[in-house]
């Protein structure tokens, strides 16, 4: 992919990279590659062919030859020409084959009338069928030497009988063996004896060979030779005019692949960028965005098409959508503002100012409550009910979020009228439940932990509502859960009758209540924080007063959750009692 933007390139760039600009190398290469596969292989087959026709036609030229001939004159004079050839040392065959050794003298004697005949008749064979060479000899396959018996060449001395030279050992293999090429094999032709030799300074020629008999364990074979070198001059004049033809139709083939890709996949799709870039620019005004794509026309049939529908559909559905997210939007604002209200209306309902009775020095007291939400379920309340009774509330509503926090405010003044009437814990938090019960559609309950401090003696009359277990510190002690029994909670069920406990502070105790978004913190791995984690943290800060305490608990929960996310209120009550 390019670094750049379409919008930030050039035109060369663009044309470079543009889908058009692609798909021409695309179908260039294609085409390439396509048309040397198809000239190489063309061009292989119909060389194979013609080269397949040669040799068959230089072997059959042979054999015809073979039959014309007279084989026992033939034999004897090879049965001559052997006898003189091994008889001869290897110096003289040396300075024979330069046709410069006397040895030629002794080979005179098979010059008979025979050998004329022969000769006319091999030469009768070459004329009469196109071929440059017609000739017998003997062929050694453990030296690969050809030596000349008769030869079909008028001038005198060209191969007189005895002279010789080498084959290549798979020229040796083609004559003496035969060979089936490859198309040999698929077009049904057997074997052929025959090869291609070069032979210097004639050039190309194909020779043919066939077997007429056997003198002293030598062959003795008649060859024909058909010139090779017009062929040649003839593949090559058809190779480059076959290049020129496949050329010529790639490239129509070109124009036409290219012509047809641009009408019906480039131009569309060009169309289709266009109208999305203009829609991009002009998406602030509605009344153009509905011409965009609907002004196109495009008609290719495939899915180009179907996309360009699909386009128009979606410039107008996302126009609607455009205003009703802009309407939903100005909704959003408005209830953000409204919740944003109702956080601020639940903050002034929890006290909030400290120290919170200044001219009191019986006690101290902190609390502080963080919710998940914007707004929260969890409350805590303190106040003085006379000169000589503090109230200290702590409460946890089922559920989060706005219904919790209209919960909790009806629940708390319930429990504060209640409170102020000089009732007992147990009785508050029986009233109030046969309160919220009377009128509770949608089942709603909360856990509250409710207590009345005697300052004068340190007496704390508490009662329980399924709410957690408070943790008291003694002077000079640790801080421990006091499992006091739990009632059910309020709310859960009308008729329920909830009981007190007594408690007593000594001057320096100090009293610590939560809810359980405290100890039902958890961290990335879902553990929980714990209530023996609590009560180390509350442990570890036992000579400060409640306004360092909570800040301590709060402190190791959020370097226990290490970033995870809040999904319980977190609310925090505590008082240190000090006595007159």
């Amino acid at each position: 992919m390019p670094k750049k933007s379409i919008s930030e390139m050039n035109l060369f760039e663009r044309l470079h990279h543009s889908l058009g600009g692609k798909t021409f190398r695309a179908i260039i290469l294609f085409a390439l590659v396509l048309s040397i596969v198809s000239v190489g292989f063309g061009f292989f087959l119909y060389a194979s062919s013609v080269r397949r026709d040669f040799r068959n036609r230089a072997w059959q030229m042979a054999r015809t030859a073979a039959h014309l001939i007279d084989t026992e004159e033939v034999l004897d004079e090879a049965g001559l020409v052997g006898y003189y050839f091994n008889k001869a040392t290897e110096e003289e065959r040396l300075a024979f084959q330069d046709k410069s050794s006397p040895l030629l003298s002794r080979f005179d004697i098979v010059r008979t009338e025979a050998f004329e005949n022969l000769r006319h008749t091999l030469l009768d064979i070459q004329e009469s069928n196109g071929g440059i060479g017609a000739f017998t000899c003997i062929l050694d396959r453990e030296t690969n030497r050809r030596i000349f018996v008769a030869d079909s060449d008028p001038t005198d001395g060209f191969c007189p009988p005895g002279s010789w030279d080498y084959y290549t050992e798979e020229n040796m293999k083609d004559l003496t063996e035969g060979r089936q090429y490859f198309l040999d094999n698929l077009f049904g032709v057997g074997k052929i004896n025959a090869t291609t030799i070069h032979m210097d300074p004639y050039g190309y020629r194909i020779t043919g060979a066939v077997i007429v008999g056997t003198v002293d364990e030598s062959q003795v074979y008649v060859c024909f030779d058909i010139d090779m070198n017009d062929i040649r001059k003839t593949l090559t004049r058809f190779f480059w005019i076959y290049v020129g033809v496949v050329a010529l139709i790639t490239i129509l083939a070109v124009v036409n692949a290219v012509l047809y890709m641009n009408r019906v996949t480039v131009r569309p799709l060009n169309q289709l960028a266009e109208a999305a870039r203009a829609y991009t620019e002009d998406r602030d005004d509605t009344e153009r965005n509905a011409r965009h794509f609907g002004s196109l026309e495009i008609h290719t049939g495939d899915e180009i098409e179907a996309l360009s529908l699909t386009m128009k559909d979606m410039e107008a559905d996302l126009g609607k959508y455009i205003n009703n997210l802009t309407r939903i939007a100005a909704e959003r604002e408005r209830l953000s503002t409204e919740l944003n209200l109702a956080t601020r209306i639940q903050e002034s309902m929890l006290p909030s100012t400290f120290p919170a009775f200044p001219g009191r020095k019986e006690f101290d007291v902190f609390a502080s409550m963080d919710p998940a939400k914007e707004v929260g379920g969890d409350f805590y309340d303190f106040f003085l009910v006379d000169d000589d009774h503090l109230c200290l509330v702590i409460a946890d509503v089922s559920g989060k979020g706005v219904p919790a926090a209209l919960f909790m405010m009806a629940t708390k003044i319930i429990l504060a009228n209640h409170a102020k009437m000089g009732k007992s814990p147990a009785q508050i938090l029986t009233d109030t439940n046969a309160l919220i019960c009377d009128n509770n559609p949608e089942e709603m309950f909360v856990t509250v932990w409710l207590g009345i401090l005697e300052l004068s003696t340190g007496k704390l009359t508490a009662s329980n509502g399924g709410h957690e277990y408070p943790a008291v510190m003694e002077p000079g002690g640790r801080y421990v859960l006091i499992r006091d029994r739990h009632s059910l909670v309020v709310g859960g069920m009308s008729g329920t009758v909830y009981t007190d406990y007594e408690l007593k502070l000594k001057p320096g105790s100090k009293l610590f209540l939560y809810t359980d978004g405290v100890t039902e913190a958890t961290d990335a791995e879902k553990e929980l924080f714990g209530s023996d984690r609590m009560l180390s943290a509350l442990n570890a800060h036992l000579a400060f007063g409640p306004e360092h305490t909570l800040r301590a608990v709060r402190s190791a929960v959020e370097d226990f959750a290490e970033g995870a996310e809040q999904f319980d209120d977190i609310t925090m009550l505590s008082v240190e009692y000090l006595g007159k």
